[in-house]
């Protein structure tokens, strides 16, 4: 996330890309510390406290710096800390959803979980659309249900260690052959893109009013017509046709919406925006480590070029919708591989695999709630799999206050 100016509007804390994963935790409003938000975006939390710590001795009930602290406490898993604090801002301002979307998220990691699902209902009661406490709700459902299911099961003795799991499905997909199962594996894998694709198109045109269907990941009628109305709106080839260029331009479209409210200068700003778009995901691949702040600079342009050789692309490394596309779509292969979340309190989020290798591996997927998947093993036992590091560190953190209890059964 990169907050360098922050505007008087909640933003979205646990949001990748245009791909909505993990539990969301709420920033609220114009904080004026610039320097909270870079620490936080580095992961330097102790800095981060020290900064609002700083702000508060100037002014110690200033409600935005206590809503910083209690999120920077959140980080750092200081949980009952952070807690007071909430509870604090409550008392002061009890008809504010996002303070008791937050609460719901560290009572959720504190493993209250009846008292977590009664904040998130108290939120959404406030404010029946609130959608991030809506998914937050259904994240700890989510996990409830896949601890209970874990609880009811009979395992064998390390048997749900995520490193044994992770080198039976490796020693097996590397043992297979270009067999008709591997190539129904490769269809699989084009499908699974395909439908990442359009459904992601539907969400962007439904939050541009072209489209008012289902997100189902289908290129049906409906939706060749929005795409149509929308391609003929702006000026674009009137085909119908799905493809990464048209979501990047479509996610571009949203962009400028969001902007046209704060800069009047729409021209600047857009090819700005579309600079740091193009950064911000070239980092996440890991070809581009300089500043993510919309202008464009040698780095950047090495970084496209390396990029562009890497993934055999033909238009030149410059600022554009294509290479933005591009982008986009060695983005989703990579969030299209998923990784078992870990119980054992050692093991970490690694190891991401296709989804395909865990099915060809005797898993069936039972529930799923868009990046997170709970698999049956045809032996009984149950894992859960997620398709982001983020996400991954989140059912972690709530799965996390069971861990013992669960550890404990399973060596029994």
């Amino acid at each position: 996330m990169k907050f360098i100016q922050l505007y008087k509007k909640i933003v979205t804390f646990f949001v990748l890309g245009v791909l909505c994963t993990g539990f969301h935790i709420i920033w609220a409003a114009d904080f004026d510390i610039k320097s909270v938000a870079d620490f936080r975006k580095t992961r330097q939390f102790e800095k981060a406290l020290a900064a609002i710590d700083h702000h508060l001795k100037k002014s110690p009930n200033d409600h935005k710096g206590l809503f910083q602290k209690g999120l920077v406490l959140t980080d750092l898993e200081r949980y009952s800390d952070s807690l007071v604090i909430f509870q604090q801002l409550i008392k002061a301002y009890p008809y504010t959803p996002e303070l008791y979307n937050n609460l719901g998220t560290i009572l959720a990691f504190s493993g209250q979980y009846e008292d977590s699902q009664k904040a998130f209902q108290k939120a959404l009661h406030l404010l029946h659309s609130y959608r991030s406490a809506n998914k937050n709700l259904d994240a700890l459902k989510f996990a409830t249900s896949y601890l209970n299911d874990v609880k009811k099961t009979s395992y064998v003795k390390n048997i749900f260690s995520k490193t044994s799991i992770f080198s039976s499905i490796l020693d097996a997909t590397s043992k297979a052959a270009k067999t008709n199962k591997q190539n129904n594996s490769d269809t699989c894998r084009k499908l699974v893109e395909s439908h990442m694709l359009i459904r992601q198109i539907q969400m962007g045109l439904i939050r541009l009013g072209y489209y008012q269907g289902k997100i189902d990941g289908i290129l049906h009628v409906p939706l060749k017509s929005a795409i149509q109305d929308f391609q003929s709106s702006h000026h674009l080839t009137v085909n119908g046709y799905v493809s990464w260029k048209l979501l990047a331009r479509i996610q571009d479209i949203i962009d400028e919406k969001k902007l046209l409210t704060v800069q009047p200068e729409l021209s600047h700003i857009h090819r700005q925006r579309l600079t740091q778009k193009i950064q911000n995901g070239l980092f996440d691949l890991g070809y581009y480590s300089g500043p993510q702040n919309g202008l464009f600079n040698e780095e950047t342009l090495q970084a496209l070029s390396q990029f562009k050789n890497d993934y055999s692309i033909k238009e030149p490394p410059n600022i554009s919708h294509d290479m933005s596309g591009h982008i986009m779509k060695a983005l989703y292969q990579i969030q299209g591989k998923w990784t078992m979340v870990p119980l054992m309190p050692s093991e970490l989020c690694t190891h991401y695999m296709p989804l395909v290798d865990y099915i060809n591996s005797g898993y069936k997927p039972m529930r799923y709630i868009g990046y997170a998947t709970i698999l049956k093993h045809e032996t009984g036992y149950m894992i859960m799999i997620v398709n982001t590091p983020l996400a991954c560190r989140d059912m972690k953190k709530l799965l996390h206050p069971h861990f013992n209890a669960l550890n404990q059964s399973l060596k029994k």
